[in-house]
């Protein structure tokens, strides 16, 4: 069964620009931006999941995806759930003017900005994905990452193959839950780390509501996090931009935004943390949404007069 719907991004979107970060140095697993089109296996419960393609019919000021569902038996109810759901992903209702407004104060930043107009970001589909993603990440390279999460998929995921590609169905923590962590050696993923990754499965099969979190204030998100083996309070922060959408997060220890702080305000250095959350306070209530661009938007030559 195939359905094709449209949606309506709020203006300023650059389609392009916002996937962009699917490039070589981060060739996700479990999805695919080859010629303007983007692919995944979606989520639509933890059983069964929809084949999802997205590409750009608008344009920067007039944005328009078209958006093309395959799977079995898609309901009405299907199609609207998983059409909202990726609006969410992928923030499409997400006014970039009132955050490029905001920054006015920082002209460097602001200066940033306004060189990758339309840049929204693509969260994670789920919050266990979020946080998994961010547990393999820690303290490895993009790449190196990116190749535990492809053995991960290879190893535990379901998959189908479409078009002479395979696409993996990322696992829900009932998969991973009861695995034997020395397995995880065989893709180069360190014993600890997949301790970390299943013991966090396996409180969600516990019980731990993730979805509740969504409900509290990023404080207390934090909070809950850090109680879990292996989430310190980077990952917990990280996760609060890239899993929840709380656009005044500020990761402080992040690597990304250190770098990319660093090459912006032209630093022969990476900035202290002190000197990173005195300049953020230009950025308020979007630090979170700064650290995004910081991470991912295109850089641009610093003006010698800057």
């Amino acid at each position: 069964m195939r359905v094709e719907t449209i949606l309506f991004p709020t203006p300023p979107y650059d389609f392009e620009l916002s996937f962009s970060f699917l490039g070589p140095n981060c060739p996700d697993p479990v999805a695919r931006f080859e010629k303007g089109v983007y692919q995944r296996l979606w989520p639509l419960d933890e059983e069964r999941s929809a084949f999802v393609s997205i590409m750009s019919i608008g344009t920067l000021t007039d944005p328009r995806l078209k958006l093309t569902l395959e799977g079995e038996n898609l309901s009405d109810n299907d199609v609207n759930r998983c059409k909202n759901h990726v609006a969410d992903t992928l923030c499409l209702d997400l006014d970039l003017e009132a955050f490029y407004d905001t920054v006015k104060k920082d002209r460097l930043l602001h200066d940033h900005c306004r060189k990758n107009i339309g840049l929204k970001p693509v969260l994670e589909p789920t919050l266990f994905e979020a946080l998994t993603w961010a547990i393999i990440g820690q303290q490895v390279n993009l790449r190196f990452a990116c190749q535990v999460k492809r053995g991960m998929l290879e190893q535990f995921a379901k998959r189908k193959t479409i078009d002479g590609h395979i696409f993996y169905q990322y696992p829900e923590p009932a998969e991973l839950a009861n695995l034997n962590p020395l397995t995880w050696r065989q893709f180069k993923c360190s014993t600890r780390k997949a301790e970390y990754v299943i013991g966090l499965a396996k409180q969600v099969q516990d019980g731990f509501d993730l979805g509740g979190l969504t409900r509290l204030s990023d404080e207390k998100i934090i909070e809950k996090l850090v109680q879990i083996r292996g989430i310190g309070r980077w990952t917990a922060e990280y996760v609060l931009i890239q899993g929840f959408g709380r656009w005044d997060a500020l990761p402080t220890g992040d690597a990304g935004l250190l770098n990319g702080f660093k090459q912006i305000y032209g630093l022969d250095r990476k900035p202290t943390e002190e000197e990173l959350r005195e300049q953020a306070e230009l950025w308020r209530p979007y630090r979170g949404l700064s650290t995004y661009y910081l991470w991912w938007g295109k850089q641009f030559e610093r003006r010698t007069n800057a």
